[in-house]
């Protein structure tokens, strides 16, 4: 299980719930080494421990959610918002907690790192100006779905979407387009301009505006969806398509 430095350091809040005793066993079971039992120390340990140690130790956690939720060390209202917290990055990574396991929620491939942070790799080596607002754009779309509904759903995929929109903006202006500041037009200006220069293809272009669209104001959320599920997919969505952008931009 691959998960973002994000979901660790949720973790790592969830846990320094739980007492230090408890914490110590729990490191220890899993060959996870602290010094010190404190939430820096722990910080320490989980964002350089091996992927599967940690794995190991949050499926531990998740199992024993309620054992954990019932000791005395902190409030079940401290527990259960940390515990909210920590199930919607694990969300964002690609997995869900159900009936005490986390599972996949939906088939991709394992990367030494999720696409978020590849992203933001890419969106460094283009050397775009607006590349680190770009990259604040998908963090703060992340910071809105971890909210409590109903908040996330509107702000999760404006987020998203603005990071798309400013970044295919970017792109065009590197090849020559002159974008005014009261422009009301400049996605559909910034995406036909790519394809009138040969970025992108026809099929490309119709991807990509698609996307746009389906993640956009007004759009209806399919069938069995649930509003945080659509949200994420969106938020996918528009992270693989401007990881793609990025990527074809970085050749």
């Amino acid at each position: 299980m691959v998960i973002s430095k994000r979901t660790k350091l949720s973790f790592c809040q969830l846990l320094d719930l739980i007492g230090r005793d408890q914490i110590s066993i729990l490191l220890e079971k899993h060959d996870v080494f602290a010094e010190y039992i404190n939430l820096e120390n722990i910080k320490g340990a989980l964002l350089g421990v091996a992927d599967d140690k940690i794995s190991c130790l949050i499926s531990e956690v998740v199992i024993t959610k309620k054992a954990l939720r019932d000791r005395k060390t902190s409030t079940a209202t401290a527990f259960d918002e940390r515990w909210e917290d920590f199930e919607s990055c694990l969300m964002l990574d690609g997995y869900r907690v159900e009936r005490n396991r986390i599972i996949k929620i939906e088939p991709f491939i394992e990367s030494s790192e999720p696409i978020e942070d590849d992203l933001a790799k890419e969106l460094r080596r283009t050397n775009l100006p607006s590349s680190e607002e770009i990259i604040d754009l998908i963090k703060r779309s992340a910071e809105e779905f971890r909210k409590p509904a109903p908040d996330y759903y509107n702000g999760c995929l404006t987020y998203s979407r603005v990071a798309l929109e400013t970044l295919c903006k970017e792109l065009a202006i590197q090849r020559g387009l002159i974008v005014s500041d009261n422009d009301t037009k400049v996605w559909g200006n910034s995406i036909r301009f790519l394809k009138e220069y040969a970025f992108f293809d026809k099929k490309e272009e119709d991807a990509i505006t698609s996307i746009y669209t389906f993640i956009s104001p007004g759009a209806h959320k399919p069938l069995g969806f649930t509003d945080k599920e659509f949200a994420r997919f969106g938020m996918n969505l528009a992270i693989s398509v401007s990881y793609y952008a990025a990527k074809k931009f970085n050749g």
